[in-house]
C-alpha cells in the first residue's frame, strides 16, 4: 500500500531552496507560454520543441527539465483548460525526480538539505515520486512510501457508517459524531473572512493569510480522530466497515443558497479516505454500498417512504412505528446492505441492527457526551 508521509525541511535550509523553486516555476511559465501559443500540449512534442533551450535559458539539470515539461503538459491535460494560458506561482509546489535520501538529508536537483521525518518512518535511498511544497515560511516534502498491509480478516459482521453534514458520522452501534463544534467554527471563520475582505487593509490581508489554513487543519484533525475510533472499534469486534458510495453527490444534490457554504465545506471524501487507509493498515475489510434510500428505509419492516424521515434527526416508520435516531437507523441499513452483499444476512432487515433513539452515544467532534 502506498501512503504519503510529510517530511519537514530544516528551517535554516529553506532559504537555500527558494531560488531553486522560483527558477523552476519561472521555467514552467516560459514553457507554458510556448505550449499555449503553439498549441503543443503533449509532453513528447513539447520536450522535442523546447528541451535544449529550456536547459540553456534557465540552467536547469536534465532531471529538472524533464519534470518541467511533464508539469506543464499535465496542466493542459484537461481540454477545458486549453482556452486560457496556465501560469504557475513563483513558489508553487514542484515534483521531485531522482532525489536520494541518506543520513537524514535529501539530495534534490543539485542541493543537499536536512529533513525531519515522523518517528518510525523508513525512507529508501532511491525514493519514488514526491513533491516539494512551500507554505507559510516552511518547506515540506510530500513523499510517497510503501508500507506493508495485512490480509483483511473474514468479518463477523459490518459496522455501518452514515456520513452527514449535521452529524459527521453515525455508526450502526449508535455512536454519533456531531459536527456542531466544527460547523460553528466554520461559520465564525466565514464571518471573519468576509469582514477582513471588506476592510481590505494590509493588516487585514496579513491576518487572512495567517488564518487561511486554520479551519482546514482543524477539520482534518477531527476526521483523523473519528476515523481512528471507527477502525479501532471495528477491529476490536472483528467487524468490517460499511460506507456509502457518495461519488458525485455534490453535483446530484441541490441545496438552498443559505446552505451552500456548509454543503461545499463537507469533507466527507477526506473522512472516507482516512477510514479506508487506516482500515487497510489494520487489516479491516471495507465495503462500499449503494446510498439510495438509506435514510428512508425502515430497519424493522423494510418500508421505503420519504415520510419515514420526520425531521433531520428523527426517524419514525409510518407503517410499523419503529423509531430511532435517523442517522443511526441509516447506518444500520448500510451495515445490513454490506452483510447482504457478502452473504452474511438474508434479505429481511433486522431491527436490532439499528439502535433506538434512547441509547445513542454522541460525540461533538471528539468530545464524548453520553445521552
Amino acid at each position: 500500500m502506498h501512503i504519503i508521509t510529510v517530511l519537514t525541511i530544516r528551517r535554516e535550509d529553506v532559504q537555500a531552496l527558494l531560488p531553486m523553486m522560483q527558477r523552476f516555476n519561472a521555467a514552467c511559465n516560459w514553457l507554458s507560454a510556448i505550449a499555449f501559443a503553439e498549441r503543443i500540449f503533449h509532453w513528447l512534442p513539447l520536450q522535442r520543441r523546447a528541451y535544449r533551450e529550456l536547459r540553456q535559458r534557465f540552467g536547469v539539470s536534465a532531471a529538472e527539465a524533464t519534470i518541467i515539461v511533464r508539469k506543464v503538459a499535465y496542466a493542459y491535460k484537461d481540454r477545458a483548460r486549453r482556452s486560457t494560458l496556465v501560469t504557475f506561482r513563483p513558489l508553487g509546489a514542484i515534483p521531485l525526480h531522482q532525489h536520494r535520501y541518506q543520513d537524514d538529508a535529501v539530495r534534490l536537483y543539485g542541493q543537499r538539505v536536512a529533513y525531519r521525518a515522523r518517528p518510525g518512518v523508513t525512507l529508501p535511498v532511491k525514493a519514488p515520486q514526491a513533491t516539494l511544497v512551500y507554505r507559510d515560511g516552511r518547506c515540506f516534502i510530500h513523499q510517497v512510501i510503501e508500507v506493508p498491509t495485512p490480509t483483511p480478516y473474514q468479518p463477523q459482521g459490518y459496522l455501518g457508517c452514515d456520513l452527514g453534514v449535521v452529524n459527521i458520522l453515525a455508526d450502526s452501534d449508535g455512536a454519533v459524531y456531531s459536527s456542531g463544534h466544527l460547523n460553528g467554527l466554520r461559520k465564525r471563520h466565514a464571518k471573519l473572512r468576509a469582514r477582513l475582505q471588506r476592510k481590505g487593509t494590509r493588516s487585514a490581508t496579513r491576518l487572512l493569510r495567517k488564518r487561511r489554513q486554520r479551519e482546514m487543519r482543524f477539520a482534518r484533525w477531527v476526521n483523523h480522530g473519528i476515523s481512528k475510533r471507527v477502525v479501532a472499534k471495528a477491529k476490536m469486534r472483528t467487524l468490517g466497515i460499511a460506507l456509502e458510495d457518495l461519488a458525485g453527490i455534490r453535483a446530484r444534490v441541490q441545496v438552498r443558497k443559505a446552505q451552500r457554504r456548509q454543503h461545499h465545506a463537507w469533507s466527507f471524501d477526506q473522512l472516507r479516505r482516512f477510514i479506508a487507509y487506516k482500515a487497510a493498515l489494520a487489516g479491516v475489510p471495507v465495503a462500499m454500498v449503494d446510498p439510495r434510500n438509506t435514510s428512508r428505509t425502515c430497519s424493522a419492516c423494510g418500508l421505503i417512504d420519504k415520510k419515514n424521515r420526520r425531521t433531520q434527526a428523527q426517524f419514525l416508520c409510518v407503517s410499523c412505528g419503529f423509531a430511532g435516531l435517523a442517522d443511526a437507523v441509516a447506518a444500520g441499513i448500510i451495515a445490513h446492505r454490506a452483510q447482504m452483499a457478502v452473504g452474511l444476512l438474508s434479505d429481511q432487515p433486522d431491527a436490532a441492527a439499528s439502535p433506538m433513539d434512547a441509547s445513542c452515544e454522541s460525540h461533538d467532534g471528539l468530545h464524548v457526551v453520553l445521552g
